[in-house]
């Protein structure tokens, strides 16, 4: 097998998820159609990687938006329900749609539900229309209310895909699959967006250059505020400590010559061995 070769098998497996779309959909409107009968819930779709086709293995987390109004609201008016409590009202109608099948953790803008017998597990997020346009989340850390536009966000990296000659979405998988098995610190749609800014301007000639140039500049988004593209009120970057900064940009450093190196061996021939390089850089699931 050749490094074109492996990298091709590499893209054509991290699609598995795309294809199973139509199963996830069906599984949250009957999570929806048994949650309502306890909470009121307008609509529901499927948000975040999923609905924007960037979304790896392991499928624990899918993200839902629970639409809790009918009328666009500002800030002021969002119903006078408190973050956590929205967050606590969405786990307690999971628990008694699915009073034993169900396991449930609350997180700081969802709420994560595994139910057995459903291949997916979702991450519930409640949400308020907000007027004038998109939506109003929880955030149970910082007990505050978030501005987000999922349908924003997916017209984005769409264009930006455009862009890249429909390129990108299968690069921002490697990455999220590198990151995952590399210390898992970067949140998903922050990989989106670095991912978007890098290529944006740097065509994608192959995938094994596109994952090495990623690994030379991801070091320059380490430790940096990224704000959310639409409103730019809130971070979509995760708060890194001090180690765990150190512990990325060493590993970013080290996976960006091992990239370099596999590289070379490529050129010379030696595609066994670059292959082993790669497989090194992504720990587990590149092709032997």
């Amino acid at each position: 097998m050749t490094v074109a070769e492996a990298f091709e098998q590499f893209k054509s497996e991290l699609e598995l998820p795309d294809r199973e779309q139509d199963k996830a959909a069906a599984a949250q409107k009957a999570i929806r159609e048994h949650v309502s009968s306890h909470l009121f819930i307008a609509d529901s779709f499927l948000t975040g990687s999923y609905a924007r086709f960037t979304k790896i293995t392991p499928l624990n987390d899918v993200d839902v938006v629970f639409v809790r109004n009918t009328g666009r609201v500002g800030l002021a008016t969002y119903g006078g329900i408190l973050p956590g409590l929205a967050l606590d009202e969405v786990a307690e109608a999971v628990r008694k749609a699915y009073p034993s099948t169900a396991w449930i953790q609350k997180q700081s803008r969802s709420v994560n539900v595994q139910i057995a017998g459903i291949q997916f597990g979702f991450d519930l997020i409640p949400a308020w229309l907000r007027d004038p346009n998109g939506f109003w989340i929880p955030d149970a850390d910082t007990g505050s209310w978030i501005a987000t536009d999922p349908e924003g966000h997916a017209q984005i990296l769409t264009e930006a895909n455009k862009q890249c000659d429909n390129k990108l979405k299968p690069i921002i998988k490697m990455a999220k699959h590198w990151s995952r098995n590399n210390h898992d610190l970067l949140r998903s749609f922050h990989i989106e967006l670095i991912c978007r800014a890098i290529f944006l301007n740097n065509p994608i000639t192959t995938w094994r250059f596109a994952v090495a140039r990623f690994l030379l500049e991801l070091s320059n988004f380490v430790g940096r505020p990224m704000m959310d593209p639409i409103y730019g009120q809130s971070r979509v970057d995760g708060v890194l400590s001090v180690k765990e900064t150190a512990d990325l940009l060493s590993r970013c450093s080290y996976d960006a010559q091992n990239a370099i190196d596999a590289l070379d061996l490529e050129a010379a021939g030696k595609d066994a061995e670059a292959i082993t390089k790669w497989r090194s850089i992504f720990v587990k699931g590149f092709p032997s």
